[in-house]
């Protein structure tokens, strides 16, 4: 390497350790890393006092309100994906609600109320839990 070379070495390397950084900080300015859709408090009551129909096991505690529907998940599930299903009255499921990750209260909008939900890990095809109205 003779001295020009090194010398473009020296102010490239320099160049590249001022815009990494600024790469870096740009890029997670726009993340949303501490806002979450549940609450991460967990106790007994539900955030609204009237209900249309209530139901509650060892693992879940379930709300039907108007347009929404609260669960709260009273501990974290031991399966990867625990995904939440609307249920016709055959026990099949029907639509997509939303997925449950941790232990808290979890808001889901819908448009109208279901009979059932339940509660199925979608790698492992198992039934996790399931509300009987």
């Amino acid at each position: 390497m003779n001295s020009g070379l090194r010398k473009t070495h020296k102010y490239s390397w320099l160049l590249l350790l001022i815009i990494i950084p600024l790469i870096m900080f740009f890029s997670m300015k726009g993340l949303v890393l501490f806002e979450s859709t549940n609450e991460t408090g967990i106790n007994s009551n539900f955030s609204r006092s009237i209900s249309d129909k209530d139901f509650e096991n060892d693992l879940i505690k379930v709300a039907f309100y108007p347009k929404s529907i609260e669960i709260i998940l009273k501990t974290t599930l031991k399966n990867a994906s625990s995904t939440v299903y609307t249920v016709d009255d055959k026990n099949k499921k029907q639509k997509v609600i939303g997925q449950l990750t941790t232990a808290g209260i979890y808001t889901f909008e819908i448009n109208d109320i279901p009979k059932n939900i339940m509660l199925y890990d979608n790698i492992k095809d198992v039934l996790i839990t399931k509300t009987n109205f």
